[in-house]
């Protein structure tokens, strides 16, 4: 799969559905063991906080993203005081199903810093369960495969209630949200993503070792590396912003009765504007020579896709400065909705949404909006949503599930 629009000459194919059928968690979060049944729809799961709501869809997403959206390391996914966790769920993609898993397991090692970001074994004797390295095992039809043959497998689109503060917020949000959806339609771009950062990592660390005293000659095959995979992950994004565009002005213009615009712009870092990857790679290699000595000044890497922003301009202006509180989320509404048309343009299929208590985050007319938005036409989206008292999801179409202490109950 890549990146990009389907054009017009291209046959027109029904987009199919994605649908978690069955999902069975184990030692993940709250969670000692669930084994739930899902349908198409709406799925709404109602509970006061901390009993497992947010939990259940992060499973979901771990799953299918690979990593969590929430945990800065595996550890904090295992269960309070277990040693290995499971994600497992049954994909219906008509015509066929598919079983994916996920396996967590703490080992006798401890963990580092690296070791942590990376999944990459450490050294030294056993120590304390809090500090011991957690590994992550994607499998596929029962059988352990690499990550990226899960990545994509079953696109989702995550809708959390931080995602409100995407317009006002800073630029590490957005680019989050481009590199989420490159990710699952761009291959090549997802395994760029992943190792222009870990040579950003690599290039940081050995800016303060040259700030030391080591030969400055070092850093040009790092130059050269986070040149070329960097350039991969602009142009990436840069489809995908373009894609997302049109789209997004669409939605606006349904949930503002047509009365504002809404436009989406990439905007490099580096100030760099291409879809050749040989002119961006050349381009970063240039700006990275320029900004070397700064660079060593400050121990950081200060120019590159890591630098990158998404804009939110409405009727032609800046959103963050200049549009109301309610344009905002107008504008961050359309924009997800964007991305749940565009992977489903993109990748023939109709995505999960997860959408974490941010109803409760809106006001009733929004919400009514947004519930229309997804109910409306023959490719609606499995749905799960979460929410503290499903007020407004009173609808004869939709499932709802009670949450409570770790156990999910169909009302």
């Amino acid at each position: 799969m890549s990146g990009g629009t389907a054009t017009a000459a291209e046959p027109a194919v029904p987009p199919q559905p994605s649908t978690i059928q069955r999902i069975r968690l184990y030692n993940f979060r709250n969670y000692s063991e669930l084994n739930l049944e899902l349908e198409a729809g709406l799925n709404v799961f109602v509970g006061q906080n901390a009993q497992g709501k947010s939990n259940l869809l992060e499973a979901v997403a771990t799953l299918l993203l690979t990593r969590s959206p929430r945990a800065t390391t595996p550890a904090e996914l295992l269960r309070w005081g277990c040693d290995e966790a499971a994600v497992d769920a049954v994909i219906a993609q008509p015509p066929t199903a598919a079983s994916l898993g996920l396996r967590l397991r703490r080992s006798a090692e401890p963990a580092t810093a690296e070791t942590r970001r990376e999944g990459r074994p450490a050294l030294g004797p056993a120590v304390a369960a809090g500090s011991r390295r957690v590994s992550r095992t994607s499998l596929l039809e029962g059988k352990p495969v690499p990550a990226r043959s899960v990545l994509g497998r079953c696109p989702v689109v995550l809708f959390w209630p931080d995602d409100l503060q995407l317009v006002k917020g800073g630029p590490e949000a957005r680019r989050h949200l481009v590199d989420t959806l490159m990710s699952q339609l761009d291959h090549r771009g997802a395994e760029a993503l992943l190792r222009y950062r870990r040579v950003l990592e690599q290039r940081n660390a050995l800016l303060r070792q040259v700030r030391l005293g080591a030969p400055a000659s070092q850093l040009d095959p790092f130059d050269a590396a986070l040149a070329r995979h960097g350039a991969r992950v602009q142009v990436g994004r840069a489809a995908v912003v373009t894609g997302l565009d049109p789209i997004a002005q669409s939605f606006m213009g349904q949930l503002s009765g047509d009365r504002e615009q809404l436009r989406l712009r990439y905007r490099p870092g580096s100030g760099i504007d291409s879809d050749d990857e040989q002119v961006v790679a050349s381009a970063l290699l240039e700006a990275l020579a320029r900004s070397r000595s700064e660079d060593l000044a400050r121990g950081i890497t200060l120019t590159g896709p890591h630098r990158d922003d998404l804009d939110y301009l409405i009727d032609g202006r800046p959103a963050r400065p200049n549009a109301s509180q309610g344009q905002q989320r107008s504008a961050v509404l359309a924009s997800k909705l964007a991305e749940l048309a565009y992977a489903r343009d993109v990748s023939g299929r109709v995505p999960v949404l997860l959408l974490d208590d941010v109803l409760s985050e809106l006001d009733q007319i929004r919400r009514g909006q947004l519930l229309d938005a997804l109910m409306s036409g023959s490719g609606s989206p499995q749905t799960l949503i979460t929410s503290v008292d499903g007020v407004g999801l009173e609808r004869a179409e939709v499932r709802v599930f009670a949450v409570r202490e770790g156990r999910v109950l169909r009302r």
